[in-house]
């Protein structure tokens, strides 16, 4: 340890309460520690101690330092019980030593929890002394090498607690544990949450029952605390380790260090996870007329990369390009595979039917034809020769491009398996990797740098240097992925090769603009689509049409030819309208980073940002019109104000409501998006039931009537029959929320007001429709949950000391990835090369300790990121008394359901009223009771209806046509 040479300054400095006769309350500190054995100066207590208790065999630290404390000996207990499934962990070598120099395994130096609190006196309480060897041993673990044998706890320790634990002298505590536990929660100013609380507590019971539990002779231990935090940089540790990857981030000022865990490392953890793998990869679903899945999106079903080419059928590998025969009567077909994909729950091969026109002739149809897996027989394995096969449509013709492809071509996707896994019998040519496809779903928020977050930060602070600095090592990771890695599964029991191309990528408007190479949502040409022009001054007038009709595309190819400058100079044809050449700077493109996005395959810029509804619709329009509402149309009216603010109090007795509106409407403005998802289901309804004959509301209310509708459509996860029905219904729920906002524009009086249908939100709505046919419905690429996921990392800087904030939350991702790993049983490959799993006896030990609540504390599930949507999945328990749904009997599924309100035991049934001209217009009908009824027993609920109470029956469903009444006909699942 190189000696402090800096000039002394000395200090007084506050030291802890004197624990013996002659300790002074301060003392003078020159920053320099001495030994009293070897007189070895160092700058730090902590390294002195250390020091002392490795190089000195001694009990009692140095004599003239305020370190002055005797070690303790520790307590062991012989285990004479083998353990068949366990490790032998306890060996005398050496284990704290690290397995390298890199900064990522470096262990921070001052353990503030070891330092100030472990290093106190020693007592005769044996169960402390064996605690605190346990934690004190983190002190000595960074740069000297020592055992790691696990602190051990006899049984002897927690036997004389008894005699002194008598419940007449704990008063006014039921027991000495309750009072320290008290002392744990209230004693200090220390916070700990009650969920925290209830994890440590768990813990605590369940190593207290494993040490009743231990068999006598048989030694209790606890890991030392350097053996839990900083695992990953012991060489003896077992424990796998996520290889998180250290990179360069240049800087205006210089470069500086970040760390990243790869998308790849993470598919290597899930692709070996038993529980997992089987969760991640799937083929198209070409199940026409619905969307219930991603896989049925435009994209997944006719993009080359989701495109699956290999099945395994009857245990043999069939592959793009294979002729296969059908088990079929009639031998002169054959059948050439294409792909595969699903369809109604069944497995379909996509390719060309092959009909032999003579002995050495055939012909490929150009026809595509679907057929089940079922029907193949086996692979024909006859070599193919060009001359013999051409293409059939109305004649014979020279072999088509596609087919040609097929029958002599090399499938990116299909490669041979090394001669080192393979037996000696096979033919090296005919054995290949199984692919499997795993799409990747990006989420990306507050990259711009906005100074308003940087408590976010989590890459060091240069000049230049934000989240975009880390996306060339993310890209250059994808396109390794798009080709395709090699990864063992545990699903196939092998090494498969593994591609994963993106999806999409989720954000929110500014941070889209950023990734696609945009200038910010307040420019001239905002929209990441079209070259439409979007101004807010007033000599801005553009008639309706111009507010819906279609504009000039941004295609892919006009990114690429802007990123091929670095000025962006480069002129771009047709834009922003055709027959005009406009550089690329002029029209809204940005020199960035994003540009190495255009790399990959299976991104396209225009197409891959789909439009965002908690951002353009809820923190978007509905939050325009909900502040315009409070703030500027009843700005002056409070008796108004108060009256809506009651009725909004009434719906707060609604069963039908997930969430509750509790907010008061003068602070609209800090409302969150779920706030607005609350008010919009309660808010149009009671605007037109109860605030029609107000004027001043009348170009008002038709805004929230159509947002209504619209929210109605959009918030759904599925649409389960009739879906190109559903696209033009959402089309037209676009327009006419666009004609309602233009009139509210041209109508107002306020001078300095801005017209709504200039701004970028209310734009893109007009582009939702394309994003639903390409990826299904819009509910499921909001970014709530990505937005939500923050507050994680947010905890994880707290407890952090901001140095290398980077690394840290790195680390701690990268250990819960490992660790869920582990006790899910995965496979991981261990420091000599063999593959390896965890013990049969944790499974065993969680199971037999239940396992829901295990996992529910332990592994996330108390944290799990809240769903605001209420999607309309019924459970069991979802029909509640006095609650409105849609209805149908259990005897006859298939007919049409039926309104009805649960009262008791039984539903009774309304009917509705035939709608007028001004119903239609506002969206709602009107129901009525029935007199008829039947038991809830025989009943199954379709829906869920908002309701609010059995006299507001006329009021209430109103509001059930607006958000539920039409959704069973349409075959979707109403998602607010």
């Amino acid at each position: 340890m190189q000696k402090n040479t800096r000039q002394e300054t000395y200090k007084i400095v506050k030291t802890r309460p004197p624990k013996r006769q002659g300790e002074l309350n301060f003392s003078i500190n020159s920053g320099v520690f001495t030994c009293s054995e070897c007189e070895k100066e160092f700058e730090k207590p902590w390294l002195l101690k250390r020091h002392s208790k490795v190089h000195h065999i001694s009990n009692q630290m140095a004599t003239n330092t305020v370190l002055n404390k005797p070690e303790q000996v520790e307590l062991i207990v012989e285990n004479t019980i083998l353990d068949a499934n366990a490790f032998d962990y306890l060996s005398d070598e050496d284990d704290s030593s690290s397995i390298g120099d890199e900064e990522d395994n470096i262990v921070d130096e001052e353990n503030d929890i070891v330092d100030n609190f472990f290093d106190i006196e020693m007592n005769s309480n044996p169960v402390f002394n064996a605690f605190s060897d346990m934690f004190s041993s983190a002190a000595a673990a960074d740069e000297v090498s020592m055992t790691d044998d696990d602190s051990e706890i006899p049984e002897e320790v927690f036997e004389t607690i008894g005699a002194v634990n008598d419940p007449t002298s704990c008063y006014p505590f039921r027991d000495l544990q309750t009072m320290i536990l008290f002392a744990f929660i209230d004693g200090d100013n220390d916070m700990i949450s009650q969920r925290m609380l209830k994890k440590i507590l768990l813990a605590m019971n369940l190593i207290i029952k494993i040490q009743q539990e231990t068999p006598i002779g048989r030694t209790f231990k606890l890991p030392r605390l350097d053996a839990l935090l900083n695992y990953q940089a012991r060489k003896k540790s077992k424990m796998p380790v996520f290889p998180s990857q250290r990179i360069s981030v240049p800087g205006s000022n210089g470069n500086a260090f970040a760390h990243i865990n790869l998308p790849s490392d993470h598919l290597r953890f899930l692709m070996a996870n038993p529980k997992k793998s089987k969760l991640i990869s799937s083929m198209p679903d070409r199940t026409p007329n619905q969307s219930i899945c991603l896989e049925q999106g435009e994209k997944w079903r006719t993009h080359h990369l989701f495109q699956q080419p290999m099945h395994t059928v009857n245990g043999i590998d069939v592959w793009f390009g294979n002729i296969v025969y059908l088990k079929t009567n009639d031998c002169s077909i054959r059948f050439l595979v294409e792909s595969f994909h699903t369809a109604n729950k069944n497995i379909f091969a996509r390719g060309y039917l092959v009909r032999a026109i003579s002995i050495v002739c055939y012909g490929v149809e150009v026809a595509v034809t679907d057929l089940r897996v079922e029907q193949i027989s086996h692979v024909d394995t006859t070599p193919v020769e060009r001359d013999h096969y051409y293409s059939i449509s109305s004649s014979l013709t020279r072999l088509s491009p596609a087919h040609d492809f097929l029958l002599f071509g090399v499938h990116p996707m299909k490669k041979p398996m090394p001669l080192s896994v393979l037996p000696g019998n096979v033919d090296r040519d005919a054995v290949f990797y199984k692919v499997r496809i795993v799409s990747i779903i990006l989420f990306t928020d507050d990259t711009s740098g906005n100074p308003n977050i940087q408590f976010l930060s989590t890459i060091p602070k240069k000049d230049g240097a934000n989240g975009m600095s880390l996306l060339p090592a993310i890209v250059d990771d994808f396109k390794k992925l798009e080709k395709g890695v090699k990864m063992f599964s545990a699903e196939d029991n092998e090494y498969v090769l593994v591609v994963a191309p993106i999806l999409w990528i989720e954000a929110d408007t500014p941070c889209h603009s950023e990734l696609c190479g945009l200038l910010g949502p307040a420019t001239t040409f905002p929209c990441r689509r079209c070259y439409i022009e979007l101004r807010r001054a007033k000599d801005f007038v553009k008639d309706l049409s111009y507010f819906c009709e279609c504009h000039e595309r941004r295609t892919r190819e006009h990114y690429v030819l802007a990123n091929s400058s670095p000025g962006r100079d480069t002129e771009i044809s047709n834009a922003p309208k055709i027959g005009m050449n406009t550089p690329a700077n002029e029209i809204s493109f940005r020199d960035r980073l994003t540009g190495r996005l255009l790399e990959l395959q299976s991104f396209d810029p225009e197409k891959d940002t789909p439009v965002e509804i908690l951002h353009t619709i809820l923190l978007g329009v509905a939050k325009y019109m909900v502040i315009d509402l409070v703030k500027v149309v009843l700005k002056n009216d409070t008796a108004t104000i108060a009256r809506l603010s009651e009725f909004l109090t009434d719906y707060t007795r609604s069963t039908g409501l997930s969430r509750k509106f509790t907010r008061n409407l003068r602070h609209s403005g800090s409302f969150l998006g779920r706030d607005f998802k609350v008010l919009l289901q309660i808010l149009p309804v009671i605007l037109i039931t109860e605030f029609s004959g107000n004027h001043e509301l009348d170009l008002v209310i038709p805004c929230f009537v159509e947002l209504g509708r619209l929210c109605s459509l959009v918030f759904v996860r599925q649409v389960t029959s009739d879906f190109d029905n559903y696209i033009i219904r959402v089309d037209n729920a676009v327009k006419r929320l666009i004609r309602t906002l233009f009139d509210y524009d041209k109508g107002t009086k306020n001078e300095l007001y801005k017209a709504y249908c200039t701004k970028p939100k209310v734009h893109y709505l007009t582009h939702l429709k394309e994003d639903i046919i390409r990826f299904g419905p819009a509910l499921n690429y909001e970014t709530e949950k990505g937005e939500q996921f923050n507050k994680h990392i947010r905890e994880h800087l707290f407890h952090t000391n901001r140095q290398n904030t980077s690394r840290d939350v790195c680390l701690k991702f990268a250990k819960q990835v490992a660790l869920q790993h582990v006790i899910d049983s995965g496979l991981w490959i261990n420091s000599s090369g063999n593959r390896e799993k965890s013990g049969t006896g944790i499974e065993r030990f969680i199971k037999d300790n239940n396992e829901s609540l295990f996992y529910y504390t332990f592994f996330g599930d108390s944290r799990e990121l809240k769903d605001n949507n209420d999607t309309g999945d019924i459970e069991d328990d979802a029909v509640q008394n006095n609650s409105f749904g849609a209805f149908v009997f259990k005897d006859d599924p298939i007919s049409r359901p039926r309104i009805g309100l649960v009262s008791g035991s039984v539903v009774k049934f309304l009917s509705i009223v035939p709608r007028t001209d001004n119903d239609r217009n506002n969206n709602y009908a009107k129901a009525v009771m029935t007199g008829e009824h039947s038991d809830v027993a025989n009943m199954n609920l379709v829906s869920e209806i908002l309701s609010c109470s059995y006299i507001c029956v006329m009021s209430v469903l109103a509001q059930c046509y607006i958000f539920a009444l039409s959704l069973p006909q349409s075959g979707f699942k109403p998602g607010l």
